[in-house]
């Protein structure tokens, strides 16, 4: 018997031999490519561009955070109160509003969360400890354990953040998101945790805060528009005329302007629940009235206070220190100060200490306790070495 080798198979892949039977053969190694050479890395993408609009609303908004609670001595005039009644009314919910509007992160990704405890916990810590170090050395307060990390001043804002950016993916599940957080808002306002101020300012203002989380960017863009800053500086100068007669309480009935702080309960100001729910529904038809009026007269284009619209953290904290220490030490209580004159220069010095509070400098020297190093807390996220 004669040997037969076995043809090879046609170009085109194994095919039947001469004699009709099929023979398998091992396929030949297929040749790989060659590898290109490598050559420079492409340039990464260059990063999105900051908004100078909502850089140079955070500037104003901290600022007018720090002129508020220095005008707060001021009650005795009717004038500085009037105004102080406007400030209150769409300062701290447009603060409210801008931080949900730059925590829509949090709706998205699991990771986000990370930062809660190194940039909100973490800071608290550091601050309340100084806060509380104020009240015990300059304002002789007696020291109390218990008392030791209930928020105190301004605290409250870092403690609610955390609860309002927690609840952040809930609200992008809901369908009428705003809504819900409006209904929680008001009958929030007739349970009785209203009676830590922390927990009633969380529930009174978190219907701004999901505004900001939710809104759509187009209806923010339309305060931009050409006419819409005049529509909001006539807004906000009428608004100075009408809190002054509500002041007088001769015209209409004088009502208690805790509703403007968010910090009690319809009880403690004296409503039922009926009318207190429409009560702070008209708060807050007011606060997004006048805070978007506003932003309406907010500048559009970059200048010299856009980058320090980056450190408002920097102004909200560290000017209540600076602050409490006038007030403990009675520098806001000299008769001086309080005539029209000494009135406007508080102004104009509060308003200068926020501008020195977003500078470059106090933000080298006191990084360590607002923006501290604490990733160390934390675990190595997953798929990260």
């Amino acid at each position: 018997m004669t040997d037969v080798l076995p043809t090879p198979p046609p170009a085109t892949g194994s095919a039947p031999s001469a004699t009709g039977s099929a023979i398998a053969l091992p396929e030949a190694p297929s040749i790989p490519a060659p590898r290109p050479v490598p050559g420079p890395a492409a340039p990464p993408k260059p990063a999105r561009p900051r908004d100078a609009f909502f850089d140079n609303a955070k500037f104003f908004t901290a600022v007018l955070v720090v002129v508020g609670h220095f005008w707060s001595q001021f009650g005795d005039s009717r004038a500085a109160h009037a105004a102080y009644v406007v400030l209150y009314a769409f300062h701290m919910p447009v603060f409210v509003f801008i931080t949900g509007y730059f925590s829509r992160g949090f709706m998205r990704s699991t990771d986000k969360f990370r930062s809660v405890l190194p940039t909100l916990v973490v800071p608290y810590v550091i601050f309340i400890l100084l806060y509380r170090a104020q009240l015990v050395l300059i304002n002789g307060v007696q020291f109390r354990l218990s008392e030791l990390f209930r928020p105190h001043f301004l605290m409250w804002f870092l403690v609610a953040l955390v609860f309002w950016r927690l609840s952040a993916p809930l609200w992008g599940h809901l369908r009428h998101p705003v809504a819900v957080s409006v209904a929680f808002c008001l009958v929030g306002g007739s349970w009785a945790f209203t009676a830590d101020s922390t927990l009633s300012r969380t529930a009174g203002l978190l219907p701004l805060f999901v505004l900001g989380l939710t809104v759509d960017p187009e209806h923010v863009r339309r305060l931009r528009a050409p006419g819409a800053r005049w529509a909001g500086l006539a807004v906000l100068a009428a608004a100075l005329p009408v809190a002054y007669v509500w002041e007088l309480g001769t015209v209409v009935p004088k009502i208690d302007s805790g509703l403007l702080y968010w910090n009690q309960g319809y009880d403690a100001m004296g409503f039922d629940t009926a009318e207190g729910m429409m009560w702070r529904l008209v708060a807050l038809a007011f606060a997004v009235l006048l805070g978007a009026a506003f932003l309406a007269c907010i500048p559009r284009g970059r200048s010299w206070y856009t980058e320090m619209g980056t450190r408002t953290m920097y102004v909200y904290l560290l000017h209540g220190l600076v602050m409490k220490t006038f007030d403990y030490t009675g520098v806001l209580d000299k008769p001086v100060l309080h005539n029209p004159f000494g009135i406007v220069s508080v102004t104009v010095a509060a308003a200068a200490l926020g501008v020195v509070l977003a500078t470059a400098p106090v933000r080298r020297l006191t990084r360590w306790a607002v923006e501290p190093d604490a990733r160390w807390l934390l675990r190595s996220a997953p798929g990260r070495t």
